[in-house]
């Protein structure tokens, strides 16, 4: 289980140190001060929308290729986009005006995309179905370890003013993580398909049907979705403007610290609960733990209305913390379990639509709001965001309660791609 998930704990510290720490303090003194949520909403939509683009077509691909046989499906495709991530997080310490951060976040979520959508894949090709809960609660228990030390490491660094060194740092525990996972599984080794010219109209209709959903094939799939969009854009949205707030309205000396302090109660209630939450699901089943942390996460953003004292902030982040910890482990479970064996890559790369997409369209449409409030009433703007969080996170999780739980039982391991004969010279 950990070496199956190591490669999880570097992306986690790559993308929740850039988006909560590094990403806000390299854009004061590059862009208006008083627009600065709103570029920095726009920045990361733009990415994430690469990103939620960019995986179910990666997905597909590493579902299809083989592309070298005897490293099997999905480890190929991670250590070529780990490895060009590392590259641009080096580029990314040089850069010194917002284009250019822009340019290598853009490329940056293009290339990690393709990594993950593969490393996510080893999950449903190599866990049987009875255990992908406790699975599951592992990797979410990877991710939020590198929450908190993304999030503490680039606090620390930012506070002294060392971003490069930061950004460096990242790139260093991308590689290293990822490597423990590509060297220590084992996939069973693959045919290449071959395959002859395909023309640009192929091409399109293939990317097109990289979106599609069989509802029979994966039934209540296209729900599960939407209820996880709506409750991840709540605790992306939150995360994304903590650093503002904090400096905003609770006028702390140090806003990067704090909002570090803040990101790691948040992690350890997440850590502490991943993986017994995840061997629940096996138990007790996906939906009931799905609807309590749905419930948890709506009721604890609203509650940040009311703050006004870092203290109380810490205690409202260790709710919203528990309440993601249990929901992704019962929730990339249950999506696991929906989805067809054979495509597995193609469907938990649609995962993305519901989890970049969220974060993408909840921190465009959050800049704006912030600033706009703000420019009413001195800190309007983010008690108008915590309400519609709240509000959007209540209905995904209505809609998480028609989701039927189904699982492929008995589970069976994936067929290995055939060999196309379609093309070969005659």
């Amino acid at each position: 289980m950990l070496t199956l998930n190591a490669g999880w704990f570097g992306l986690a510290y790559l993308w929740n140190g850039l988006h909560a720490i590094l990403l806000p303090a390299m854009l004061i003194g590059l862009v208006p001060l008083a627009l600065k949520n709103t570029y920095l909403g726009a920045l990361t939509f733009f990415g994430l929308m690469l990103a939620m683009l960019t995986q179910p077509i990666a997905g597909k691909v590493s579902d299809r290729s083989g592309w070298m046989g005897q490293w099997g499906r999905r480890r190929p495709f991670v250590a070529f986009g780990v490895a060009v991530v590392a590259g641009l997080l080096v580029l990314m310490a040089g850069a010194r005006s917002f284009a250019a951060i822009a340019l290598i976040y853009a490329a940056m979520q293009v290339f990690a995309s393709i990594a993950e959508a593969s490393l996510q894949s080893l999950l449903p090709d190599l866990v049987p179905a009875d255990d992908r809960g406790r699975a599951s609660g592992f990797k979410n228990a990877a991710q939020i370890a590198g929450f908190v030390v993304g999030v503490g490491v680039g606090g620390i660094l930012a506070g002294r003013g060392q971003i490069g060194l930061a950004l460096i740092a990242m790139a260093i525990m991308v590689v290293a993580t990822n490597a423990w996972t590509i060297i220590g599984v084992v996939e069973q080794p693959v045919k290449r398909m071959r395959r002859g010219r395909i023309g640009a109209a192929d091409a399109l209709r293939s990317a097109y049907g990289s979106f599609r959903i069989d509802r029979k094939a994966a039934p209540g799939y296209t729900r599960l979705l939407t209820g996880r969009a709506l409750l991840m854009a709540g605790y992306f949205a939150l995360q994304g403007f903590a650093q503002y707030f904090v400096a905003d309205n609770l006028h702390a000396a140090d806003p990067a610290g704090t909002t570090a302090l803040l990101m790691a109660v948040m992690g350890v209630a997440v850590l502490v609960l991943a993986v017994p939450t995840g061997m629940l699901a096996d138990r007790l089943g996906r939906r009931p733990l799905n609807l309590f942390a749905g419930a948890l996460g709506a009721l604890a953003t609203l509650a940040l209305v009311l703050v006004s004292t870092i203290p109380q902030l810490i205690l409202i982040g260790g709710l919203v913390g528990a309440s993601v910890g249990i929901f992704l482990s019962a929730n990339w479970a249950w999506a696991a379990d929906l989805v067809p064996p054979k495509e597995a890559g193609r469907y938990l790369g649609l995962s993305n639509l519901a989890t970049a997409g969220a974060s993408a369209f909840s921190r465009l449409l959050a800049g704006p709001l912030v600033d706009g409030g703000n420019a009413l009433h001195n800190g309007l703007g983010y008690s108008a965001l915590f309400t519609v969080l709240a509000l959007g996170m209540f209905v995904g999780t209505v809609l998480l309660a028609g989701v039927p739980e189904t699982r492929p039982v008995p589970s069976e391991p994936v067929p290995e791609p055939a060999t196309s004969d379609r093309h070969r010279p005659q």
